[in-house]
């Protein structure tokens, strides 16, 4: 009798080690499996189709999951307007685009409001919150909106760093072969208005006008000089402006309306889970323009893949755990 209770003491002692050393792996796990913050409503995420929304749509992916968040992967979702109109049918959460392109969404704003990166993003953040129920996040401060672009050495040498510096380099009869859009040259939110903004005038023999706005084109035949070019239209963020040591001439005027990107969440998903603001904010704090063309760049040219650029980027800003 006694050699029986010993042997079940033994096996009861042996179930209750099993057990315990269970539990334990279990806590050891990674937080994704310990305890899912929405395990019952997994966000849809979505971005652009392009470079940019790969990189800045895994960036937000990366970040949430992290903090425990089941995230549905859409990134590189679609074009803009594919993209818009998912989130105004709820076929994605949470999304992304840029502040100037709410003068397309909205109506009765006055034209120059978009050229004010603020009043221009308190415009369109107010205006979808209110008809749509979409909430715009505080944007990155990285204007990603045609401007001129020059060689780093032609700069320096002429000393431009605004649009004030390039038109007294024209008014003192500065060499100038610009290569454009023909829409960008011909209209007021573009070259016509900055030659009325800042005082200057570029002659038709001064412009090669393109029949589209492909900037991997002009840039490309600025770096080589193609036809004498030394100056290019550009937009902010272009990743050929890091690669090939190019500068984006500073418009303080904002001639060409302001883009800055934003996360825009459904009003529903943020009150449910208010704390994600704070998460994507955060992350959108850590960018600017000059690290927005690397990471571009890095993708375009080195040939990384976005995940692995925004993974890298919120490692060096401790927004994520390794």
């Amino acid at each position: 009798m006694k050699w029986r209770r010993r042997k079940m003491r033994k096996r009861l002692i042996l179930i209750v080690g099993i057990m315990t050393l269970v539990l334990l792996l279990s806590a050891c796990g990674p937080a994704s499996e310990r305890a899912i913050k929405n395990a019952d409503y997994p966000i849809v995420l979505g971005s652009f189709i392009d470079t940019e929304g790969g990189i800045l749509g895994n960036m937000i992916l990366l970040a949430l999951e992290d903090k425990g968040y089941e995230i549905v992967d859409k990134v590189q979702f679609g074009t803009p307007d594919v993209h818009r109109n998912a989130l105004l049918e709820g076929e994605l959460h949470i999304g992304i685009d840029y502040t100037g392109n709410g003068q397309f969404y909205s109506e009765g704003f006055q034209e120059d409001l978009w050229r004010d990166a603020d009043e221009g993003y308190q415009a369109i953040k107010g205006y979808d919150e209110e008809n749509n129920n979409l909430i715009w996040l505080s944007p990155a401060k990285a204007n990603n909106t045609e401007a001129l672009a020059v060689k780093r050495e032609f700069a320096q040498e002429n000393d431009i760093t605004d649009m004030y510096d390039f038109a007294e380099y024209v008014n003192n009869g500065g060499y100038v072969k610009f290569i454009t859009s023909q829409l960008f040259a011909e209209k007021y939110t573009g070259l016509l208005g900055m030659e009325e903004a800042y005082g200057f005038t570029l002659n038709p023999d001064q412009l090669i006008m393109l029949p589209h706005g492909n900037t991997a084109e002009t840039l490309s035949a600025l770096a080589n000089e193609t036809d004498g070019v030394n100056v290019a239209l550009a937009y902010g963020t272009d990743g050929s402006i890091a690669d090939l040591d190019l500068v984006v001439i500073d418009d303080p005027l904002s001639i060409p309306p302001v883009y800055e990107p934003s996360a825009i969440v459904r009003g529903e998903v943020l009150e449910k889970y208010p704390e994600i603001q704070e998460i994507i904010e955060e992350v959108f704090a850590t960018l600017n323009l000059e690290n927005l063309q690397e990471m571009n760049k890095m993708v375009i040219v080195d040939g990384a893949s976005p995940r692995d650029v925004a993974e890298d980027h919120l490692l060096q800003n401790g927004m994520i755990e390794e």
